[in-house]
């Protein structure tokens, strides 16, 4: 039946592509392909790894659902959309004409089921793995600490390191969130649940210390469906978790603006208390929180088809599409460290926006995302063909995991570090997601040389391995 289901929803996103390509049936099309996601995630967690459909979920949620928001409350009618000019500056059948085909192909061939008996991301095939993994650390715990405490230990001198070395070493941060799950998935292991609290508090703290909530987010939304295996719970309770895990992110997104405003202004402050007071007087006045008013903050925040409309308002009437050659470079230059490219093309969301988008940021990051990219590259047509590639190629980077892990078991708990930064890619871009998913794999590979006891500890000794031969066996090897 699982497998049945899981095909079934990838029908039902067919049926929304060809749906969007012949109708403007926006807002039906739009709700559906959100509502096929969201079950497609919550009826796989629990048996299998959602990391997928996270993906997928979150590019259907800021360039299909809330775009649509915009369209139909926070237009030019809305004073808060005209004021702060975030209204959506396109009419609705040419941002959805291209939007709505794209991102849905872009996860129908993200989230198309893997059935292979031996690499699959779920059911008996994921079930046995995960007890390799288990066999794999039975007596060799201590690996999963060595890899947390000095994650937790470079996180708090990231900051002070030349700026050349700063991502090599945030990688060494991520790597306490595989030592997290080392620990988890260990047996027998002291004081287990106490370590995995202290390192959520950790996350917490530093969090709140710098304002920044991205981690706390993203990188949970994959972890949890790892703590998740095996847990058999009804729909509708896992619908709630994910109502209330909503609902949390979204509290954290309202108040985030003015709490970063209180550390700029004072960063001395009480941060936990700053945060609870404000979390409080959201909550104090939570019948205000999911009207058109309150909902604004983060409509503003999480519209990512505003930027996406800038650049289709942009292409082609006051710059040519250009055939992918600012995009070609960009993905060149995720192969090519700087320092054997010293002029290498600038990237990012300031770069982005200026070329795709033709604003100019300044105190602030946003990008137009690898939607946007394929758009100005490629018209209608090509930036569907593109987000359809950009989609295979995240599948397959996903299951080549799966094929390693049948030497290497215990490279499946590096997931959330190889691809934590494609969870949001959607409102970054195209080199985010290379670099995430190849630096990142080189880097874990090295590691693995490095340090290959990480990777496959040797199984612990048994009671007669320490004991050494029998006399009958020593006798024998005597003869």
């Amino acid at each position: 039946m699982s497998r049945l289901a899981s095909y079934i929803f990838s029908f039902a996103q067919l049926l929304v592509l060809l749906l969007s390509l012949v109708t403007d049936w926006y807002a039906p099309l739009v709700y559906s392909i959100n509502v096929i996601v969201l079950l497609m995630m919550l009826e796989k967690l629990g048996r299998g790894i959602v990391l997928r459909e996270i993906i997928a979920l979150h590019s259907c949620f800021i360039c299909l659902l809330v775009p649509l928001f915009g369209y139909l409350y926070y237009n030019y009618q809305n004073a808060l959309a005209r004021i702060t000019f975030r209204y959506m500056p396109i009419p609705e059948d040419v941002y959805f004409g291209y939007a709505l085909p794209a991102v849905t192909a872009f996860s129908l061939f993200l989230c198309w089921p893997i059935q292979s008996k031996t690499s699959a991301d779920h059911d008996l095939p994921l079930q046995k793995l995960v007890e390799r993994i288990k066999n794999t650390l039975k007596g060799n715990q201590r690996y999963g600490i060595y890899l947390l405490i000095a994650g937790v230990f470079i996180s708090t001198v990231i900051q002070q390191l030349p700026v050349g070395l700063q991502y090599i070493f945030t990688l060494f941060y991520f790597s306490a969130f595989a030592g997290s799950l080392y620990v988890f998935f260990s047996a027998s292991f002291p004081f287990k649940k106490t370590i995995l609290l202290l390192f959520a508090v950790f996350i917490l703290a530093a969090s709140l210390r710098n304002g920044m909530f991205t981690i706390i987010a993203y990188m949970g939304m994959t972890m949890f469906s790892f703590f998740f295996l095996g847990s058999k719970v009804a729909m509708w309770k896992k619908l709630l978790a994910f109502v209330t895990a909503v609902f949390l992110i979204t509290l954290i997104q309202s108040i985030k603006p003015e709490y970063r405003k209180i550390l700029k202004r004072d960063y001395e402050t009480n941060k936990v208390e700053a945060f609870t007071n404000l979390v409080s007087t959201r909550l104090n006045n939570i019948e205000n929180f999911f009207n058109t008013e309150g909902f604004f903050p983060l409509y503003y925040r999480a519209n990512q088809g505003f930027n996406m409309a800038l650049v289709m308002r942009r292409f082609p009437q006051m710059v040519p599409h250009d055939d992918g050659s600012r995009l070609s470079v960009l993905v060149a230059s995720a192969f090519v460290p700087r320092v054997l490219w010293p002029n290498k093309p600038e990237a990012g969301g300031v770069a982005n926006m200026q070329y795709y988008a033709g604003v100019t940021i300044r105190g602030w990051s946003t990008n137009v995302g690898p939607l946007g990219e394929a758009y100005a590259s490629f018209g209608v047509t090509g930036g569907i063909i593109y987000m359809i590639i950009l989609g295979w190629f995240i599948r397959f980077a996903y299951q080549r995991i799966f094929v390693i892990a049948k030497k290497v078991p215990l490279i499946v708990l590096w997931i959330p570090v190889i691809f934590y930064e494609v969870t949001y890619s959607a409102e970054n871009d195209t080199l985010q997601i290379l670099n995430s998913v190849l630096k990142t794999s080189v880097f874990i590979f090295v590691f693995y040389k490095i340090a290959p006891k990480l990777f496959k500890p040797m199984p612990a000794p048994t009671n007669i391995d320490k004991a050494g031969p029998s006399p009958i066996v020593r006798s024998l090897r005597t003869t």
